[in-house]
């Protein structure tokens, strides 16, 4: 027991004295906050026919669970890739998703949908930028968990979506 506890001050001390000289940030950055968006263009969406989404919004909601952020995403959906023909191309979709830490997200961050209904990883933020990755991450409601559509471009593989800050009211439903 001694020398357990006397590794893991020893790893506790030189976590706190090197980490800062090596210029290592924490693994756990600070919770994200914000309002994060982007609007495609039909010239981008031509050239990625399987994209999905026309415009994505995402906000936190710091307020709602104090210490764990909250994500809502707000997504219309563009008439290609697997929304073609479907009859959801042009519709609306919104969900929300409980963060948490997670070592594999390049932030420290990641957002799931209630009863695996998708994660998505929040792998860079900056002031300007937001660099989220999925592989699925159900939206809308529905009697399935997390909604009827699927924000991945092909679900099990990987999407990066990169979004840029945007005021507040641009993120708020109906904007």
């Amino acid at each position: 027991m001694r020398s357990i506890t006397f590794i893991s001050v020893g790893a506790l001390i030189a976590g706190t004295i090197l980490a800062p000289l090596l210029g290592a940030t924490p693994l756990f950055a600070q919770s994200p906050e914000g309002c994060w968006a982007r609007a495609y263009s039909d010239a981008h969406l031509a050239k990625h026919p399987a994209q999905v989404v026309e415009n994505i919004s995402i906000s936190f909601d710091l307020e709602f669970e104090p210490g764990r952020p909250w994500i809502d995403v707000q997504v219309d959906v563009a008439d290609q890739g697997h929304a073609a023909g479907t009859g959801q191309g042009g519709n609306t979709y919104g969900q929300s998703a409980r963060c948490f830490e997670d070592a594999k997200a390049g932030t420290g961050w990641s957002c799931s949908v209630e009863c695996d209904g998708g994660i998505m990883r929040i792998d860079r933020l900056t002031d300007a930028e937001m660099l989220v990755r999925l592989e699925t991450f159900w939206m809308g409601t529905g009697d399935d968990c997390g909604g009827p559509f699927n924000l991945a471009e092909v679900p099990g593989q990987t999407v990066a979506y990169k979004l840029f800050r945007q005021p507040a009211a641009l993120c708020e439903p109906g904007a």
